[in-house]
């Protein structure tokens, strides 16, 4: 069910449309449409944001009925529990040629919007992604992560610049998600259900998407003029948590992998391979000098070899 947010529905169609699958939190929620809200747009471009709201007692409805504005706020019964699901429903209420994902707790930068647009049209590409970077709960990184490395997302490349996930070898930016992206409707998302809702209640239904995208030659750009923030809550910044984290994420990658190769045996090998290797030397590393970065290399590694449950994860 689509329910009309303050601002009511578009009466045409728009060129974007933000699309913000959330469940329960709220207070993060709210800062998240306020910064999508703010965006600075050029004359012309219109757009519309969706709340896909996946949590069974709607909690996102009164919040969106409480903002007041020209842009189109809708609130939509997205499903229970299933992120997949969220993200389908949310574009199946989308009107934009273009869409645009965001976190529930990630707030875009005033130019964000525009610069994915704009990216978008001056190179004919598919998918723009651009950084996340973290803000803290307790106000800064913590002790085993000083710089917040393992928060971050920036490639680091120059704007417009080709990506490639499926790429082994350097240079290959991994770690491609609907954290901050803009796709082309016709060319990415004109299934009914391009979301596998299979790994809606564990994730990975991002990478699933975009490595099927980017085997099927899709063109993904990066875009460093898009940031977003993310605001990262105490329970997040625990070293236990950030292990088990990169774990499950190391395991989705490489079951995804094996399931859109066309040579799955071989596919499996190498990963295991990589993995083994990794956990060698990382391990050797770890005995010599425990850094928390050694052992979360390891816990890539036991991803790729199995070792992770995929389950939400507490935070």
């Amino acid at each position: 069910m689509i329910e009309a947010g303050q601002s009511g529905a578009p009466d045409h169609t728009p060129h974007v449309s933000i699309v913000i699958p959330c469940f329960d939190r709220l207070a993060l929620l709210e800062r998240t449409i306020t910064a999508c809200l703010c965006q600075v747009v050029d004359a012309g471009v219109s757009w519309e944001i969706i709340i896909a709201d996946n949590h069974p007692a709607r909690l996102a409805r009164s919040l969106v009925a409480t903002f007041h504005s020209d842009i189109p706020l809708r609130h939509v019964e997205a499903g229970e529990r299933n992120i997949a699901a969220a993200r389908n429903m949310g574009i199946q209420a989308a009107n934009g040629a273009f869409i645009a994902f965001v976190d529930d707790d990630e707030a875009p930068e005033p130019n964000w919007l525009m610069a994915h647009y704009r990216c978008l049209l001056r190179t004919g590409a598919d998918a723009s992604f651009g950084a996340v970077y973290p803000i803290f709960e307790r106000g800064t990184p913590p002790s085993w992560d000083p710089q917040g490395r393992y928060y971050t997302t920036d490639f680091g490349l120059p704007p417009d610049t080709r990506i490639d996930p499926l790429k082994w070898f350097p240079p290959r930016p991994r770690g491609v998600s609907t954290a901050n992206v803009m796709l082309k409707r016709s060319s990415c998302l004109a299934q009914s259900k391009p979301f596998d809702e299979e790994f809606g209640r564990t994730g990975g239904e991002d990478t699933m998407l975009l490595l099927r995208l980017a085997r099927d030659g899709r063109h993904f750009v990066w875009c460093p003029d898009a940031p977003v923030i993310e605001f990262n809550e105490s329970g997040r910044q625990n070293f236990r948590y950030m292990c088990r984290r990169v774990q499950r994420s190391s395991r989705h990658s490489a079951e995804v992998r094996v399931a859109i190769s066309q040579h799955k045996i071989i596919t499996r090998m190498n990963i295991y391979f990589i993995a083994l290797a990794q956990m060698s030397a990382f391990g050797i590393l770890w005995m010599l000098r425990r850094k928390p970065s050694d052992m979360l290399q390891i816990c890539k590694a036991t991803g790729k070899l199995g070792f992770a449950r995929l389950e939400f994860i507490p935070e």
